[in-house]
């Protein structure tokens, strides 16, 4: 009896992940539209390309490079703008494109939307400049997902040409937005300079307290952790359901496997009961949207009918999606 209680608590102290405490730092999207294939003044030249006297070939997007570090400083999600009808890999072709849609002031059918769109409190649009304004692709995105209320900030790439205008249109596009300033770097910056690039970005973060600070950061995990304790406490199975990566199993010592139902349900009839625990020689690491803790937990509880306290060693790991940290294995 006292293995088999062991080995569930030992259980517990070492699964019980964590997600984002609700009231923590806003939730942020990254959404950006970004072309590899062909880009003016960056990447490799092709023999024969009808652009190769002022554009090479890349494997990934100016913009998409861009978003990136957003997305890793803001811990943000990040979301790619893709059209049902891509747009040409030759540099030339896609002008020809682009103006056409400028010249009909066409909306692109888009190939997915944000279905979650509800769950951020801030969103980032990202774009290049062609011919001196946004895609209008960006146009569908805004015209197509309910912004109301939200925070939008607006970031580009170009060759030149900065912003173009492009701050201006989108406050206008979204008067029922906060739209706060934008920043607009050099695509070859974006695309062959990560450091520039992440220098340059900071700083802009920093002034609208976007940037992510790991202390930030560990807080929230501690405070995740702290939650799912708690709701065992309170037999919330419904919360712990959320907090819980889908999939994942909960291992006893012995190597009995248990799903989330099973785990849940022993919860649920009162085989499992937890009273308090106490945190000790805590732990965090945060590596972007990855985390992970360590600490000594004392858990005072009553399992298969034997009540006690105990002591034991935590790991936990977690992923933060849409704004939470979720346990997993």
């Amino acid at each position: 009896m006292m293995k088999k209680l062991f080995a569930v608590i030992l259980l517990l102290a070492l699964l019980i992940p964590s997600a984002m405490a609700e009231e923590t730092a806003p939730c942020i999207l990254v959404v950006y539209l970004s072309r590899a294939g062909e880009n003016y003044n960056v990447g490799v030249t092709r023999e024969g390309s009808a652009s190769a006297a002022y554009a090479g070939y890349i494997e990934k997007g100016n913009t998409a490079m861009m978003a990136a570090v957003i997305a890793e400083l803001t811990g943000g999600d990040l979301f790619e703008i893709r059209t049902v009808t891509p747009y040409p890999e030759d540099y030339a072709s896609m002008l020809r494109v682009a103006q056409e849609e400028i010249d009909t002031d066409a909306r692109p059918e888009l190939a997915a939307q944000v279905e979650n769109m509800a769950d951020y409190d801030v969103v980032f649009i990202g774009y290049p400049i062609w011919h001196g304004r946004m895609p209008q692709a960006i146009y569908t995105f805004m015209e197509t997902h309910d912004l109301t209320g939200k925070t939008v900030i607006p970031f580009n790439t170009h060759e030149g040409s900065g912003q173009s205008g492009t701050q201006r249109v989108i406050e206008k596009a979204l008067p029922n937005c906060t739209v706060l300033q934008g920043l607009a770097i050099q695509g070859k910056t974006a695309q062959e300079d990560p450091e520039r690039t992440k220098s340059l970005i900071e700083p802009w973060l920093e002034g609208m307290h976007m940037k992510k600070t790991t202390a930030g950061a560990e807080a929230e995990v501690l405070a995740a952790y702290e939650a799912i304790q708690q709701a065992m406490i309170d037999k919330d199975i419904e919360t712990l359901d959320r907090l819980y990566e889908d999939g994942t199993t909960f291992t006893h010592m012995s190597g009995k496997k248990q799903t989330k139902a099973e785990f849940f349900g022993e919860i649920a009839d009162g085989t499992l009961n937890y009273f308090a625990y106490d945190i000790q020689n805590l732990k965090i690491t945060v590596d972007g949207n990855e985390a992970a803790l360590s600490a000594s937990v004392t858990l005072k509880a009553k399992v298969y009918g034997a009540s006690g306290s105990w002591t034991l060693p935590v790991t936990a790991h977690f992923t933060k999606t849409n704004g939470q940290w979720i346990a997993h294995n």
